[in-house]
């Protein structure tokens, strides 16, 4: 957590343990997917997100309690396929209540907005390149930069551009 004393397991089991370092105990698990990947916390340290491969999607957290705040399946029109399910990459925190991550079934990065009460605000890039992987946020917070596992090159977004585009 930001004050150091928590730590957030994401489980290739799908749980999400709360621990507190301080004392060493376990304060909190939840099952919430079937296989866990990795995650982030919100800057204020309200919020921990966790993202998924299966069933594919971002679960969103309360970080004290651990109770379900938004649940985002990665779902995707796939060609001759009907809709899809993707697994979901690159997980990161945005100032302002928000996280960015990329679907690696989907060629898509999207921006979740949960600053405002309600369901998450979704801003969806499309055609960002084959396969979007391993990502991280520049030290300002302005790009966000993900490897391509399906092709040679990087997809970035300058996130403080008025309106933000895949390069």
């Amino acid at each position: 957590g930001r004050d150091g004393a928590t730590a957030y397991v994401f489980g290739r089991d799908g749980a999400l343990t709360k621990v507190n370092l301080l004392t060493r105990r376990v304060e909190g698990r939840v099952m919430q997917a079937g296989n866990s990947i990795g995650g982030a916390i919100s800057q204020d340290g309200k919020l921990v997100a966790a993202q998924n491969y299966v069933p594919g999607g971002v679960k969103v957290f309360d970080a004290q309690t651990l109770a379900l705040v938004a649940d985002i399946p990665a779902t995707f029109d796939a060609p001759g396929a009907g809709t899809g399910r993707s697994r979901v990459v690159g997980l990161a925190e945005l100032p302002g209540k928000r996280f960015i991550f990329s679907l690696f079934d989907a060629d898509q990065i999207w921006i979740a907005d949960l600053s405002r009460p309600g369901p998450p605000r979704l801003t969806k890039f499309t055609q960002i390149g084959r396969r979007p992987y391993d990502a991280l946020v520049s030290p300002d917070g302005r790009y966000y930069i993900a490897g391509l596992f399906g092709e040679d090159g990087l997809a970035m977004i300058d996130l403080w551009a008025a309106q933000p585009r895949v390069r």
